[in-house]
Order: structure tokens, then sequence, then C-alpha cells
């Protein structure tokens, strides 16, 4: 075990394998940086001796403006055509209409702030014993190198409590620090620089109008007229028509930003030299950078109604001023292990390789002898979600809060078929609650534009949302995809609501901030419902993002009435209203309109293939293999299908996935895990994060091939985040469930993680679970009861319960202890779906004292 001593804080902090990702050369791409962030700026790493490089962003720095979308979608206007169309088979044709009429326009970008740089003075010597490296336990990043007999540190690291990022610089031996400091934007139109005393000053403007279709897209597409920013009246390009429109090119529109960078030095002295400061002779250098934007709200104009970023600096660097770097750093570390330590993982003991770089790591990992590297795996997700999202910053986006491009992948978007909610699974299961705050902030926010579209384009109540939204939380489809018309968001985002309430048992929580959204939810898919020829309730237009289906031969549709994942969220929506109102004394004609439309829901079917069925009717897919496989809601993140409950739908559900093989995108791989633990297929599971720890090296590849990167972001490829937070979640799901009616103890546990500990989990119900095992069965679990109650608890053998030892707060003797089952199948006639799915181990039923608690052993 490696200790490093961090100069002049006087902190020892341990280096295990588990928690530090390092490499023995700099970043040559963006994707091989270290991450940095403090939930409001992000910062990748580059650690590069000779030039030095943090590429730079803040969280809500993003293009456009509240008014920048196309609100006259009418969809009640085409409605009854469409529905004629869909209803005699016609599925080419409804949906050329509906893509004609019932799409909007893209939305905004997210935009990369600028970059620091540090340009050294060439060495005289070469560089020797080289080695960068990221602290988990710390969140502290460190750059290491020798020139002759003077050692260089290099030690970043990212304060919530202080909103600043803060860099040392120092020199241990005869040579010091010689170089420039200077910063740079890609926002050239707008930029300025300025070098005064000790501070570097960026200011400039993100674009008004960023557009991320080509001209000539927008043209096929006919949707000149939605774009009036660079079209005229007739359809033609205005003179100086750009993708990218800063300031005055559009009437001033556009996010002012200012980044400020403080230069503070031990020794030798500094100067300024145009717009940079150079640094000569300083045994030590340390530098505090934060940066402001004009962002006044998601409703409001960050031109014309934005808040002044220089202000907010002055006082931001103010209170900077009067702090020590020890006092800095002293208050990052506890602010951040605070959060990072509720949890530890452990699996399988560390080998030779776990102590190989990690990009190393990454590539070898499928040979099997490296079975610890899936914990630091699991800790960098943690990590992941503490820098990017914190109460009062904004929530991740598609890239997290680290993005380099001005036209980054779908925009830097929250893709809210999925991928916006995947980045969310691990925030409660993980002890990490407080990250979820920004989501809850925005899907609140959402909710107010979302209820001016349902009236607006729908003529419905309550409150609707589409595939993709933006900083300006815009509710209407987007353009071009045919997966842009998907009213369904609302319920699937609402469900972490209510997820947090399951958690809690909090019912001020249910009552103040769940009830309102879910009802607004649920008013919108009632007005949504339509009876179809058997008398069932299903949406009357609809798809299975982003599937196809076969019709008619080799035809390729996408709309259909009643596809399952609408019909899982409805579903799921209603239960959850009619029982918030029985939870919450609620009694109305509304509360009894939805349990009527409850029971005549269009049920689950079951396929040709034993698979369940992804759209009403049992169509063929056009992607058997498809990275989507959004029927499966219901199985994950859902728990309406579980092998407790429904063995058949749950047998018909592992069919799906058999069907949709092992290969995928990174992220669809992140959600294969969670599916695979939920069918209790620890091995199989194991096998997708195998697939998904492949190493890229290359950003060139698109969609296909999913992997990870050197810095171990997740490659769709491109880039994109939500696959290491749904491979996190799906790693807890391994260890510990709780979706099903009961806690269940590693249901899901592979060979390879035979031996392990892990500490901190949370489960529905308020509980904490602490647990060690040895050769694949449990052997200690600690339960820390938050909340009371009867609860049932499966375990992998029939093991007992009692009041923990050695703890000043344990419970009451005796706890009632029953046992329920024994692991047997829960029906026992085999159908012609293959066997009906056992839940292994052994369930007690015991009631728990709140704030006590006990042991299994």
């Amino acid at each position: 075990m490696l200790l490093s001593i961090w100069a002049g804080c006087g902190f020892a902090v341990a280096q295990k394998p588990s928690h530090t990702l390092w490499y023995d050369k700099p970043a040559a791409a963006w994707h091989e940086a270290l991450p940095l962030g403090n939930g409001y700026m992000g910062a990748m790493v580059f650690g590069d001796p000779q030039k030095e490089h943090l590429q730079l962003n803040e969280g809500t720095l993003y293009s456009g403006d509240p008014t920048g979308t196309y609100k006259s979608v009418n969809v009640r206007k085409d409605f009854k055509r469409v529905s004629e169309l869909l209803a005699a088979g016609q599925y080419a044709e409804a949906q050329a209409l509906i893509a004609s009429q019932w799409l909007g326009r893209n939305h905004q970008l997210y935009q990369p702030m600028g970059d620091l740089w540090f340009e050294a003075a060439p060495a005289n010597t070469p560089i020797s014993d080289y080695k960068r490296q990221l602290d988990l336990e710390t969140a502290t990043a460190t750059t290491t190198y020798r020139v002759g007999n003077t050692t260089y540190t290099r030690t970043y690291f990212a304060s919530y409590p202080d909103h600043a990022i803060v860099v040392k610089m120092s020199a241990s031996g005869p040579g010091k620090i010689n170089g420039k400091f200077y910063v740079s934007t890609p926002h050239t139109p707008t930029a300025r620089y300025q070098a005064q005393g000790q501070t570097l000053t960026m200011q400039g403007k993100v674009p008004g109008l960023a557009l991320r279709r080509s001209f000539e897209q927008v043209e096929k597409l006919g949707d000149q007229y939605k774009y009036p920013e660079v079209y005229d009246k007739t359809g033609g390009r205005k003179p100086g028509a750009q993708n990218f429109l800063y300031d005055k090119q559009i009437d001033g529109l556009g996010m002012a930003f200012e980044t400020r960078v403080r230069v503070l030095h031990t020794g030798g002295q500094i100067s300024q030299e145009r717009d940079a400061i150079t640094v000569r002779d300083a045994s030590e250098v340390t530098l505090l950078v934060s940066a402001a934007t004009s962002f006044n709200g998601f409703d409001k104009s960050p031109a014309s109604e934005g808040l002044d970023p220089k202000p907010i600096l002055d006082k931001r660097f103010n209170a900077l001023a009067k702090k020590t770097y020890a006092d800095l750093y002293r208050t990052h570390l506890s602010d951040y292990q605070n959060l990072f330590s509720r949890v530890e993982l452990e699996l399988a003991a560390e080998t030779e390789q776990s102590k190989l770089p990690t990009d190393q790591r990454v590539a070898l990992f499928a040979n099997g002898k490296d079975p610890a590297f899936t914990a630091l795996y699991f800790h960098y997700g943690r990590y992941l979600m503490i820098a990017g999202s914190r109460p009062g910053g904004q929530p991740l986006n598609l890239q997290g809060i680290w993005n380099d491009l001005m036209t980054p992948p779908w925009n830097g978007a929250y893709t809210i078929n999925i991928n916006a909610q995947m980045n969310y699974w691990p925030a409660e299961l993980t002890n990490l609650s407080e990250c979820q705050e920004p989501f809850f902030q925005a899907i609140k926010e959402l909710a107010v534009n979302g209820r001016e579209t349902a009236r607006n384009v729908y003529g419905n109540d309550g409150w609707v949302a589409h595939h993709n939204t933006d900083i300006w939380r815009h509710a209407e489809p987007i353009d071009n995809c045919n997966c842009s018309f998907w009213p369904m968001a609302a319920g699937w985002l609402t469900s972490h609501f209510w997820e947090r309430y399951l958690f809690t048992g909090d019912k001020t929580f249910l009552k103040n901030e769940v009830f309102p959204l879910l009802k607004g939810a649920v008013q919108f898919y009632q007005g949504w419902l339509v009876p179809n020829a058997q008398g069932y309730l299903v949406t009357p237009v609809g798809h299975s993002p982003e599937q196809n289906f076969l019709y008619d031969g080799q035809k390729q549709g996408t709309f259909s009435p009643g596809p399952t994942m609408d019909m899982a969220i409805i579903r799921e929506s209603f239960s959850r209203y009619v029982e918030a109102c029985e939870l919450l004394g609620i009694s109305d004609d509304f509360t009894a309109l939805v349990k009527q439309s409850l029971a005549k829901l269009l049920p689950y079917q079951i396929g040709k293939y034993g698979q369940l069925q992804e759209w009403q009717l049992d169509f063929e897919d056009a992607d058997v293999q498809h990275r989507h496989f959004s029927h499966l809601y219901a199985i994950h993140p859902s728990n309406q299908i579980n092998a407790q409950t429904t063995p058949e739908l749950t047998a018909a559900a592992r069919r799906v996935m058999e069907r949709r093989g092992d290969g995928a995108t990174g992220w669809s791989m992140g959600w294969k895990v969670n599916v695979w633990a939920r069918l209790y297929e620890g091995d199989h599971a194991l096998k997708l994060l195998t697939n998904l720890f492949k190493l890229i090296t290359t950003e060139q590849a698109h969609m296909s091939g999913g992997g990870t990167y050197p810095n171990l972001f997740c490659a769709h490829p491109p880039f994109q985040i939500d696959g290491n937070f749904g491979a996190t979640a799906g790693i807890a799901e391994m260890l510990v469930q709780s979706h099903a009616g009961e806690i269940h103890l590693l249901p899901a546990l592979p060979q390879a993680w035979h031996t392990g500990r892990v500490k901190g989990l949370k489960t529905r119900g308020g509980l904490v679970v602490d647990m060690t095992w040895k050769a694949g069965k449990l052997t200690k679990a600690v339960i820390h009861a938050n909340q009371g109650g009867t609860f049932r608890i499966r375990t992998s053998d029939r093991l007992t319960m009692t009041p923990a030892a050695n703890v000043s707060n344990v419970a009451s003797p005796n706890p009632l202890l029953r046992f329920v089952d024994a692991g047997t199948p829960l029906i026992k006639d085999k159908t012609k779906l293959g066997e009906t799915p056992t839940v292994p181990g052994f369930t007690m039923e015991v009631k728990l004292e709140k704030g006590k608690v006990y042991e299994i052993r």
C-alpha cells in the first residue's frame, strides 16, 4: 500500500487500488484526462508536465434563451387522421404525418467554457518517474514527476463549499517553478482576456442560437419556418446565417460568463505579460479558479434578465482570500467524505493485476484475474455523482458536467426516455440522496412548461414531457427523429420522487413534492388514453424507444397504439397515484376515475417466442438486438414484474434479454446489468460488466462496440456518462435488492465475487445494510433501521437475526422473527415458457424498531 502526504496540509491519505485511478503518462486526449467537479464547475486535468491543461465547464452554460423553442405543434389537428391510419395498419403513412406535423425544433447545446493552461519553461534534463492519479477517497488528483534532483508535484481538487477549483504546484529540490499561465475559450467572437496583478480574467458569451442541424438537414426536413433566426419567411437563408450566432448577430442574446484565476506564489516573482501571468523561480504556486454566468433561472433570459457574474465572483474571491490552502483542503475533504465515506465496497482480493495502471486494468479485465476492478468502477460512479450533481447546481446531463465540444453528442442534453433517469439510478441505492436534488428541481421546472405544452399541444390537463429537454426545460417534442414524439416522460421522471418516498418514508415529502407532480402526470395520461377494440385502454399513438417493428413483410414502422413501455409507465403512475391518495386520505371523483382506468389498462402480453411483447400486436423486431429494450421497464427500473409475484412474466422478460444478446452500446450494457441482477443471474450480470469494461481508445466510432475509455468514462461511443451510473446501480443491485416487497441480501452474487464486504447500501423502507460474505455465502449483515416496521429479509442461507452487539443504541430483545419460505419456486407448474424463476434463499419476517441496529449471522 502506498502512502502519500499532501505537502503543506499535513494530511496522510492511504492510496488503494480500489479507490485510485492512476497512469504512467499524461493524457493525450480528452477522454484520457481526469475529471474534477464541485457540482457547479467541471475540470478535465491532462497532467502534462510541459503544458498543463485544465479544460473547464460551468454547469449552467448553455446556448440559447427560454424563448428559443417552437410551440406551434398541434396534435389535435391531425389526431383523427393519424388514429385512422394506425387502425388501418398504414404505419408509414401515419409516421410521415407525425414527422411533418407533430415535431418541433432542435434544442440548445451545453457549451464548454474554456481552458486553463500552464506552459512550463523547457526542462534542461529528461522527465522521469511520471505518475498522475485520482484518489476517489479524497476527490484529489495529483501529478508527480522528476527533473534531475527535483520532484514536482501538482495537486488538484474541486471544493463544493468554497465554489472553487484549487491547484497547487510545488517543487522539492533545487529546481523551481517557471512558466506562463493563461486562459482561452472557444467562444472567440465574444472573448475578452485580462491579466491584472495576481488575477487572470476571461469574459465572454456563448451563442444566442446554436443549431446542431446542418442547414441542409433543416431544409430537407422543410423546417425552415421553425428557425426564424436564420431563415426568412420564404424559407431562404438570411444573410449571415450561421450555426452559431453570437451576441449582436442575434439581438444580443446569449449567456454571459466570467472565469477568474488567482495566482498565489511562494518565493520567486510573478509578472503580467499581455493576457498571461508569468512566474519565475517559485517554490510553490497555488491557483484558485472559479466562474459564474448570467443564468438566472430556466424561465428568464440570461441576456435581458440575467445576473452579473462580476459581483458574484468578487464576493467569492473575497471569501477565498481569508482562507489558507490547508483551510480549503480541509473544508473540501470534510464535505466530500461526508458523502463518499458512507459506502465501502471490497470484491474478492486484489491481485498483482490490480496494481497496474488503470487503462491496463481495463484492457486486461476480461482475463478474470482482477475481479476487484469492479469495486474501483463502482467507487468511481459514486465519485462522479458527487462531483457532478450537488444542491444548487444543475443535474447531470448526457456528459455529466464535463464537455469540451461546441456541438456535444446529442447537444449535451437531458434525454429523458432513459438516459437522464439512468444518471440517478445509484442516488438512493448508494446513499447519495442529496445528489438527486438538482434533478428534482429540474423536473419541477419542466412540469411548469409541461403544463403549458399539455394544454396547447394536446388540449389535456396535467403536464407532459417528451424525449428530450435542456436547461430551458422545453417540454415540446424536438425535430427530425421519430423518437422525438414520445409524450411519456412525466411518469418516469416522477417515479424518482416516489422512490425517494419509499427510501425515506417521508409523508410530508409525499404530500408536498410527490403528489402534485404525480397527479399532473396522471391527469395527462388519463386524457391521452383511448379504448382499443377489446375495450382495453391504450395510448392512441406511441412507440418503443428507439426501436422499430416489422409489418407487411419487411416494412419498418415506429408508431402504433399501446406499446408496452407506454402501458408500463401509465400502470405504474396510476397505481402509485391510487396508493398516494390512500396514504394521504384523498377520496374524490378523479381518484375514482383513475381506479377505474387502472383496471382497464391493456395487460402485459407474452409473444410467440415466449418473450414479453414490446408492442400491443406481436410484431417482429426490426432489430432483435437493439440497444433499447424499453418494454422491460416493468422489471427495471419499475417493480411491476418480479419473480415473487409475476413469475411467468419474469420468465418472458428473461426471454427478451436472451434474444437481445450481450452486445450493446455502453449505456445499454449498464442497463442490462440491472436487469440480469433482477433475474438473479449474477454471473450473467458480471458478463455484461466484462463487456462494458472493454478499453476504447478512440472517439471516432459511433453507437457501436460500447466500452470504457482510459479515464473510465463510459463509451457509448461517443462518451455518454449514463453508462457509468447505470453500471454503478447495477453493481449495487447485485448485492442488495428491495423492490419486490422484501430486502434481499446478495441476490445476484457472481462466483468471481465469492468473498467481499460492503457497507452503507440503502434499501426501500429506510434500512442501511452492511454485509460480509465468504465462499458465496453471507456471513454477517448489520441492519440499521432508520424506519421501523415489519420487514421481510431474504438471505443466502437460513440465518438468524438478533440485536447488534457492542452498539450503544441496540434493539430490544427478541424481535419478531419467523421464517417464511425456503427458496422454493413460487408456482409449481411448469409452463410452455420453460422453467418458472426460483427466488433464491430463505426469507425471515422481522419487526424492527426505528433507530435500532440488528445483526444477521
